[in-house]
């Protein structure tokens, strides 16, 4: 009996970690700038805008610098830090036929409020109208997700797609349900691996994407590296068998973590581009 105790007793502090433990999926910083974007040679414009709560929100505008323009990118990012450490994962393509923008959830950067799910899909779901207000000029959007934003941004795709010129969804590094991600990270330790079923009890999917198939015929692109150690790839996997066709599914071989175009040689950047010139012809 007094194993038993001990043994419930070493669990509690993880049971209190869980319960109400969305919050503990952000990791925002709202003091720090990373990176100036003058220093790679960018100049974006400041964007505020406000989401349905009236939180007022931060993004940056990169214009595309080659013409025609063929669409937006919408960046949805990670979940640490702000968009200044962000940005440079995406921002190179505003320097082809495509305008970038990326913004922060609230409690992020310059954005005001909390960061929780209902929160961070109302800003999603804000930089998408604000987007198709004030800079679509008609012109496709393309919904980017990555790691923690990648959640976000299926979910603001399927509540956005019929109101959008949706062109692409892409998921990269990302997962699609708060709950399975919990129950895998719980899996990993072995005084752990007794309370992963908490993660279904503890935590909710009610703002995680539902019925991925329903994005078609919106083409989707899944990215996952497949020695991510962070989001592992069977999340990656799983987006991709939920979702229907058009569909299309890169594995990395030595991709790590939201490493696809900051490595490999700049390879995949390239890949990029010839997907998207790929999908002008359909």
């Amino acid at each position: 009996m007094n194993k038993v105790i001990i043994r419930f007793l070493l669990l509690v502090p993880y049971i209190t970690l869980l319960h109400g433990c969305s919050s503990l999926f952000y990791y925002p910083d709202n003091k720090n700038s990373f990176f100036d974007p003058k220093t790679a040679g960018y100049a974006p414009e400041n964007v505020f805008f406000t989401d349905a709560s009236q939180r007022k929100l931060h993004g940056w505008w990169f214009p595309a610098q080659k013409y025609p323009v063929k669409a937006t990118v919408i960046f949805f990012h990670g979940n640490a830090e702000n968009l200044t450490s962000h940005f440079l994962h995406l921002a190179w393509i505003s320097q082809e036929n495509y305008n970038f923008f990326i913004f922060d959830f609230p409690g992020f950067g310059r954005s005001e409020g909390k960061p929780t799910p209902q929160s961070c899909i109302e800003s999603g779901h804000a930089a998408v109208d604000w987007v198709n207000k004030h800079k679509a000029e008609g012109k496709p959007i393309i919904i980017y997700g990555q790691s923690l934003g990648g959640i976000i941004a299926l979910r603001t795709a399927i509540d956005k797609k019929s109101a959008t010129n949706l062109k692409l969804v892409v998921a990269d590094s990302t997962f699609d349900s708060f709950r399975e991600i919990a129950r895998v990270k719980l899996s990993h330790y072995w005084l752990t691996w007794l309370i992963q079923p908490l993660g279904y009890v503890l935590l909710s999917d009610r703002w995680a994407p539902r019925n991925l198939e329903s994005l078609s015929p919106v083409p989707a692109l899944v990215i996952h590296g497949q020695k991510d150690t962070t989001v592992e790839p069977i999340f990656g996997n799983r987006i991709f068998e939920k979702l229907a066709e058009p569909k299309t599914l890169w594995k990395i071989p030595d991709g790590i973590h939201t490493d696809v175009f900051s490595r490999h040689e700049y390879k995949y950047r390239t890949k990029f581009i010839s997907f998207l010139k790929g999908l002008d012809k359909l």
